[in-house]
């Protein structure tokens, strides 16, 4: 919601504040990820769903994660 008020930058911000504590959950990654593809950091964002990938086991999400790291050019 944070990046929607006042853009991905300030929603990255945020949630880099938080990576020592998430670092081991995937939806922390899939968040920087979308969140660094909205600012068009593509190499970025691709090792984020790389992360993302590499802490989940739920084929369902891996499914959508690597959908999503496809997309990323």
């Amino acid at each position: 919601a944070l990046a929607e008020v006042d853009g991905p930058q300030v929603g990255l911000d945020v949630v880099d504040s938080l990576q020592g504590d998430l670092d081991r959950y995937h939806l922390f990654h899939a968040t920087r990820a979308d969140l660094l593809c909205r600012l068009d950091r593509s190499r970025e964002a691709a090792e984020a769903y790389d992360a993302a990938l590499a802490v989940t086991t739920n084929a369902a999400e891996r499914g959508f994660l690597e959908n999503r790291r496809r997309s990323v050019r």
